[in-house]
């Protein structure tokens, strides 16, 4: 199941371990010629500028550490340190307010070189060294002056963090005795989650893949680790907990943690998901999940991450009725825009869609209708850049798009005619989505050959309608995506719906006085930055018009406008520019 992947970011980087690893599995059968030629190569790509610097590491001695004697490397540290001071009584004497980082800019050359030599301490197993440099080096960037100012780690974009974080954390694992290591390292991190809280939650995992030196007693490690933070609260502590589990215990463990207190760590019933399905059989996925869904409490929107487990591995196994089933409950718990859809498609014809779909509005109007969920800065963060545990934000479009594709046209203007002329961009009125799909049916056009600007206002309704019930999007390709999942069941579902000659009449009413009540409104009002958009709605309409051989009215309506707005020049530009771009009539 592609959807979720717990184990691995989204921007993972080669390992020290594994690029060491490799780059010596390609040298080990290279003869010295060999080697030789792929030296002038690398040499061949330096720049002007580093010439100097790869010539004099031809020339260096690898056991040779005078360069990283601890009294060295230690005092310089604390020379830049005793520098800060300096500097901020500078910024008061010279620099403007404005300047974001004033005369700590001359710092960070320096700083980056500290936490390289820092690094190369660490490679070269200099554990104590580099656990002092590096603590001293992130208490240079906790600094604040008086007004609050100073140098911080995103000034410093030649610093890898996270790895410098995990050489810390490692060098402190070496140099702390092993009975006091847990509670310190717990200590460290959350620390360090203080001072990175913008860098992925650090990982034990993370220790491990910096060198390839193994971690002496990692076994009672872990086992202290994880007793330890059993009586932790938090996403971090469970986070950590979870990992703790896996490394030391694999599959066998995680389904203990989970089971023992579903409530308390639901995601370990993801992680142990993933584990299960990267190992293979879907069987077992299949069986887990099913357990899982059973004891997971029935509020809980990460139960929809579960069921889509489910759908994942009984499509495997080709058990359609499951993977239905799958695929509701992952709906009912988290109901969204791809997962109407994920109902939607797998059917293979209209008449068997719009029953299921009908069940998914008459449900998406009952959430509708229970208190509402806190939004804005009283709403849930997602946890680690996923919304696993966000509960979906149910609105109005989401249940505009339940009703189209239902082919129940009749409950989507009911919806829609409830609502303000404005505010179609923004927020969830559904008139944004309704009005330009009912201009789409009642021009008895195919999509590929609508009107200009029936085509545009569609366009942007199915632009706006993507984030249907999203509080928080996928990322671009994810809404691409999702855009284009959404105009191909739109381009089975319109053609389907049928229309009487008095409901056509009746929705072409409804659609044309909507549009002077709109563009009325947005003009009377100098709504300037929505002068096109009222320009572009009246030219769908009369475009609708004119299809159907009533040029007059629809040349009617424009000139309506003309007369009623001629001061508004912006607005009769915009107006101009829209019929312009529409058949002539």
């Amino acid at each position: 199941m592609a959807e979720v992947d717990p184990s691995h970011s989204p921007a993972e980087k080669l390992t020290l371990k594994d690029f060491r690893e490799a780059v010596d599995a390609r040298l080990a059968d290279r003869s010295p010629e060999e080697l030789r030629a792929l030296l002038r190569f690398l040499a061949s790509r330096v720049r002007p500028s580093e010439r100097l610097a790869f010539l004099q590491s031809l020339h260096a001695d690898p056991s040779a550490h005078a360069a990283l004697l601890p009294s060295a490397l230690l005092e310089d540290i604390s020379e830049l340190a005793r520098a800060l001071p300096d500097k901020a009584r500078e910024w008061e004497d010279i620099w403007p307010e404005n300047d974001t980082l004033g005369p700590y800019a001359e710092l960070l050359e320096p700083l980056t070189v500290l936490f390289q030599r820092a690094q190369e301490a660490s490679e070269r197993g200099q554990h104590a060294l580099a656990r002092e440099a590096y603590r001293a080096l992130f208490s240079l960037l906790e600094y604040t002056d008086a007004q609050g100012r100073g140098p911080r780690p995103e000034h410093l974009s030649h610093v890898d963090f996270p790895e410098a974080r995990a050489r810390y954390l490692r060098s402190v694992y070496f140099t702390t005795p092993p009975e006091q290591r847990a509670p310190v390292l717990l200590e460290q991190l959350r620390s360090l989650r203080q001072l990175l809280p913008r860098a992925p939650r650090p990982l034990v995992q993370e220790w491990l893949d910096i060198s390839s030196e193994p971690l002496p007693d990692s076994e009672l490690f872990l086992r202290d680790w994880s007793s330890l933070l059993r009586h932790q609260e938090g996403p971090d502590a469970d986070a950590w907990l979870r990992e703790a589990i896996r490394l030391s215990q694999g599959t066998r463990g995680l389904r203990e943690l989970a089971f023992s207190e579903p409530s308390r760590h639901p995601r370990a019933f993801v992680e142990l998901l993933s584990a299960l399905e990267r190992e293979g059989p879907p069987l077992a996925v299949l069986t887990t999940a099913r357990e899982a869904l059973a004891v997971l409490p029935a509020s809980l929107p990460l139960r929809a991450t579960v069921a889509s487990f489910l759908a994942s591995a009984a499509e495997r196994l080709g058990q359609p009725g499951t993977v239905r089933s799958a695929r509701w409950q992952a709906f009912v718990s988290q109901p969204t825009l791809s997962r109407l859809l994920d109902l939607r498609d797998p059917l293979p014809s209209e008449s068997e869609r719009v029953p299921l779909l009908l069940q998914a509005a008459r449900h998406l109007e009952a959430v509708l209708q229970q208190p509402r969920a806190p939004s804005g800065s009283m709403a849930a963060l997602p946890e680690a850049g996923d919304s696993l545990e966000v509960p979906a934000h149910v609105d109005r479009r989401l249940l505009a798009h339940a009703w189209l594709l239902a082919h129940d046209w009749e409950a989507a203007h009911a919806l829609a005619a409830r609502e303000s002329a404005l505010g179609w961009t923004f927020g969830d009125n559904p008139q944004g989505l309704v009005v330009p799909a009912f201009l789409v049916l009642l021009s008895g056009q195919s999509l590929a050959t609508l009107p200009r600007n029936v085509d545009a206002l569609w366009r942007q309704a199915l632009e706006s309608g993507t984030q249907a019930g999203a509080w928080y999007s996928g990322g671009a390709r994810h809404d691409e995506a999702l855009r284009e999942r959404l105009a191909r069941a739109y381009a089975e579902a319109l053609p389907a719906l049928s229309l009487t000659s008095a409901e056509r009449e009746r929705l072409r009413e409804w659609c044309l006085e909507l549009a002077r009540k709109r563009a009325s409104t947005i003009v009377s009002r100098q709504h300037r930055r929505s002068y096109a958009k009222a320009a572009q709605l009246l030219a769908a309409s009369a475009e609708v018009l004119w299809l159907h051989g009533e040029q007059a009215r629809g040349n009617l309506l424009l000139a309506g406008f003309r007369e009623g707005f001629r001061r508004h020049r912006a607005f009769q530009a915009e107006l101009d520019a829209a019929v312009a771009s529409a058949p002539k009539r």
